[in-house]
Formats: structure tokens, C-alpha cells, sequence
């Protein structure tokens, strides 16, 4: 298979890279720091089939670029993991002047996902976003869905967890019957340095509660199960834990939400990129 996966080279995705790469697959890896990604690759073999791209989810522009590059060298690609994510303080903005988590847990890979489902010859069979538990605690304001009025990191971070499955859920429903799947899952409380760019408060409370996390390793696992079985051993839609279908929040099955996402979303791409 031909797998994109973004934030390959830190934490999880760096044990989900190693993982599909060491099965065969041939991995799209878009990167912020391509000498970093270059120098952890450094003793791979076979880099054929390792195709690295520059890549800022924190600006659309380069996101728009990497998603061009992409299209040109890739007739197809089997399935698109978006896995990079973070969580920023309210007043930390992206180089779009538009809310840093919102920019990177969502709007950057919307826009990759969409562009190359768009611009790609023959769809993905599957797409996969790494959300979290922390969707459930969500507060959604939907005249903010940017999150630009924002005063909490913790809530910010929620809402961008819930808006991962309700992506999955509309790619479900808009292109599902031309053969795409599309998939959310927590991966648990993982050991990695998530949460170093959060505030004080944040910072001190993950970690006081990293002793109780699990590994890099564990955490990639419920990804590698969606990544590596057939979608008809799947339910498509479906949010998953533990390498288990469980139920998502109410709030994430709100197809109105959804929609009303989706939208916003489109309409801050035009705003930004013109």
C-alpha cells in the first residue's frame, strides 16, 4: 500500500511509520523539518520507498503547495493518515493569523485531505484521524467553530478532537459510495511530548499524569488496526479505542454539525488562500 502520514516523526506516528515501513508499505511522510526527518531515516534501508515533502500544517499555504507536489508524483494513494496534532494556548495564532490548534489539529489537514481527494486519479480506500476521548468534553460555539474567541487551551484542544470525527463522519457521507472509508480513534494517554507548547497550567497537569500514560508503541496500535485491516472487518464512521468500535459523543454524530463544519472550513480556505 501507498500510506500518507502526517506528524511521522515524533511519538506515535514515528512508531506507526516504522511499523507500515517495516511491513513493505511505501510511505508520503510531509514533514515541518526535512534534516530531521532525513537524519531519524538515516539508517532505513530501501529508501525508495520513503517520499518526504515539506509540509507546515500550520500554514494553508504550504499545505496547498505539498498537496499539489503530492498529486503530481501520486496517482494514488491507499490511505491517508492525519495524525499530527497539539495543543496551544488561545493566543498563539498560525501563520494564517487563524487559532495554532485549530490550524493544525484541524483546518491544515482538511485541506490536505480535500485537495488530494480531490486531485488524486482514483480515491483512497480509507482516511484516518487521530482524535481523542477529549472529544467528549467538548464545548462547541457555533459562531466560533475557528475557536478565534477561545480562552481555554483544554477546551480548544476538545473541540478539535470532536471535529476530527465529525470530519470522518461527513467523508463517510460525501464520498462513501465512490469507495471511500473514513475512520477516527483515540490512542490512549501516550508518553510523548504532547502538550510542550500548551500553558502552565496544562503543562504541569500532563505532566503529574504522565506516570500513568502508556508508550509511543501502544498508542500507535488502534491506528496500525485501522491502517492494516480490510475496510470490511470495519465499520466505516465507526470511532475506536483499544482496537474496538466504542460510541463517540452525541455531539459527534450531529450531522448538522457536521455539515455546518465543513462548510466553515471550505470558506476559511477561500478566505485565507484567496
Amino acid at each position: 500500500m501507498k500510506i500518507l502520514l502526517t506528524g511521522s516523526t515524533s511519538g506515535i506516528g514515528w512508531e506507526t511509520f516504522k511499523d507500515l515501513w517495516n511491513e513493505g508499505h511505501d510511505m508520503i511522510i510531509p514533514v515541518r523539518n526535512i534534516k530531521k526527518a532525513e537524519e531519524m531515516l538515516a539508517g532505513f534501508g530501501a529508501k525508495e520507498r520513503v517520499h518526504i515533502y515539506l509540509m507546515d500544517l500550520a500554514d494553508l499555504k504550504s499545505v496547498a503547495k505539498t498537496a499539489k507536489e503530492i498529486q503530481g508524483d501520486h496517482e494514488k494513494i491507499d490511505v491517508i493518515i492525519n495524525n499530527a496534532g497539539g495543543m496551544y494556548p488561545p493566543e498563539k495564532k498560525s501563520m494564517d493569523e487563524i487559532d495554532l490548534t485549530f490550524s493544525v489539529n484541524h483546518l491544515g489537514h482538511f485541506l490536505l485531505t480535500t485537495r488530494l481527494l480531490n486531485g488524486l486519479k482514483a480515491l483512497p480506500s480509507k482516511v484516518i484521524n487521530v482524535s481523542s476521548e477529549a472529544h467528549h468534553i467538548a464545548k462547541v460555539k457555533r459562531d466560533d467553530l475557528g475557536l478565534m474567541r477561545s480562552n481555554s487551551n483544554i477546551t480548544s484542544y476538545a473541540n478539535v478532537k470532536l471535529y476530527n470525527i465529525l470530519l470522518s463522519n461527513y467523508l463517510k457521507s460525501k464520498y462513501g459510495e465512490k469507495g471511500l472509508n473514513a475512520y477516527s480513534l483515540h490512542p490512549g494517554a501516550v508518553r510523548t511530548n504532547f502538550g510542550s507548547d500548551s500553558g502552565p497550567i496544562s503543562k504541569a497537569i500532563i505532566q503529574v499524569t504522565k506516570l500513568f500514560f502508556i508508550s509511543p508503541k501502544k498508542g500507535a496500535q488502534t491506528t496500525l488496526h485501522l491502517a492494516k485491516n480490510k475496510d470490511s472487518k470495519l465499520v466505516s464512521g465507526g470511532y475506536y479505542k483499544n482496537q474496538k468500535l466504542v460510541s463517540s459523543s452525541k455531539l459527534s454524530r450531529d450531522k448538522e454539525l457536521a455539515k455546518e463544519l465543513w462548510n466553515f472550513s471550505q470558506s476559511e480556505i477561500e478566505r485565507i488562500l484567496g
